[in-house]
């Protein structure tokens, strides 16, 4: 993909999402691209979470136990991929419960391609940061925004989905569901932390 193709995708991306995924789709990226971009695309978002911590964030109190993952960019990174690989199947997993037709590697393309639009509201979350810092906050609510418009709009193209509506209570459902299914795995290995009493 050349630089001028990357930014008219960008825009497109904004202006037409469905069609963006679609465009996404119709270049057929080699499977070990698709895998290449999810790592470029995690270790770049970690590293800006793990600077923009060290720069805006207050050091822990004395005495506390363990670090802040986002002190740890290698183990941020890991932990985004695997919430994009999670993500990427739940959205062709449940899209096909319904009567989609989206593969995983497709879903794959489009969640990857997402995390690269959330790295350009990062980078510019983080500039804005140094000069404007009451307003980054203001950028990150539009990340969260950005992120759940985007996911519901290319699961409606990756799937072939006409209602938007649907698609978002699926998608609410299905996080849901799998947050409770997760809760119950991480209970029965013992790794969730102890109630107080």
């Amino acid at each position: 993909m050349t630089f001028d193709a990357f930014k008219g995708l960008i825009g497109l991306s904004f202006r037409d999402p469905a069609q963006a995924a679609r465009t996404l789709i119709g270049q057929n990226w080699p499977i070990q691209a698709r895998w290449m971009a999810l790592l470029a695309s995690v270790s770049v978002s970690a590293i800006l979470t793990w600077i923009a911590a060290s720069l805006f964030s207050t050091p822990p109190a004395t005495g506390t136990d363990g670090v802040m993952l986002v002190q740890q960019p290698i183990a941020l990174a890991v932990t985004q991929m695997g919430a994009i690989v999670l993500a990427a199947g739940l959205m062709s997993g449940a899209g096909r419960l319904f009567g989609g037709t989206g593969t995983f590697m497709d879903a794959l393309l489009l969640t990857v391609w997402i995390e690269i639009l959330l790295l350009l509201v990062q980078i510019l979350q983080l500039g804005v940061a140094l000069i404007l810092p009451g307003m980054a906050g203001l950028l990150g609510i539009a990340a969260i925004v950005l992120f759940l418009w985007l996911t519901v709009q290319f699961t409606k193209a990756l799937h072939g989905f006409q209602n938007g509506l649907k698609v978002a209570l699926g998608l609410i459902a299905t996080v849901f569901v799998a947050g409770f299914v997760l809760s119950l795995f991480a209970a029965s290995l013992g790794i969730l932390p102890e109630m107080p009493q």
